[in-house]
């Protein structure tokens, strides 16, 4: 969000007149779309899981090639996510990829949290109570920027993690609202 201020005062523009707070977070969560959307696009471009490891468990064949039972399977949803194939300008934040009316994203060409049977149990609290939630919160209440402009870049290890955890500066909003976190 930081190096997205057009994106942040989307979010905050939706996010400024709802009840986000214990008691309204339930009601406010279907209205906050944008908000979704920009959580979508930052995960595609930095998926929490850089790389999935599976092990298969019978022959198999993947595109016409041969999986022999045991092999061990990398799935690394870091390439999924920028796939030119998939993606139109891959590396490029664009938050209507997920907007309501958007084409949906190819299947198995986004899956942040995994996919099929084994995919995160958390990945629905993940992305309504906490980040959705969590973002529509701290956008309202603050400005985020970066303390130095400079490249953040990801390092895939086996979470996507920065290289070098950049500082931020919180600027406080002005309003009815920015002045309290819920």
């Amino acid at each position: 969000m930081a190096s997205a201020p057009e994106e942040q005062e989307a979010v905050a523009a939706e996010v400024g007149p709802l009840d986000v707070g214990p008691d309204g977070a339930v009601h406010a969560l279907p209205k906050l779309i944008h908000t979704r959307a920009v959580v979508d696009e930052a995960l595609r471009l930095y998926p929490p899981a850089f790389v999935i490891v599976r092990q298969a468990l019978a022959d198999d064949f993947v595109d016409n090639i041969r999986v022999p039972a045991g092999s061990m399977v990398v799935i690394v949803p870091w390439i999924l996510h920028r796939h030119h194939r998939s993606w139109t300008s891959p590396e490029t934040l664009d938050s209507t990829r997920f907007l309501p009316g958007a084409p949906p994203p190819g299947h198995f060409s986004y899956m942040p949290f995994g996919a099929g049977p084994r995919i995160c149990i958390g990945a629905q609290f993940a992305l309504a109570e906490l980040t959705t939630l969590l973002l529509a919160i701290m956008v309202r209440t603050f400005r985020v920027r970066l303390v130095e402009p400079r490249i953040v870049r990801p390092i895939g290890i086996i979470s996507t993690q920065p290289d070098d955890p950049p500082p931020f500066w919180l600027q406080p909003r002005a309003g009815p609202r920015a002045a309290s976190l819920y």
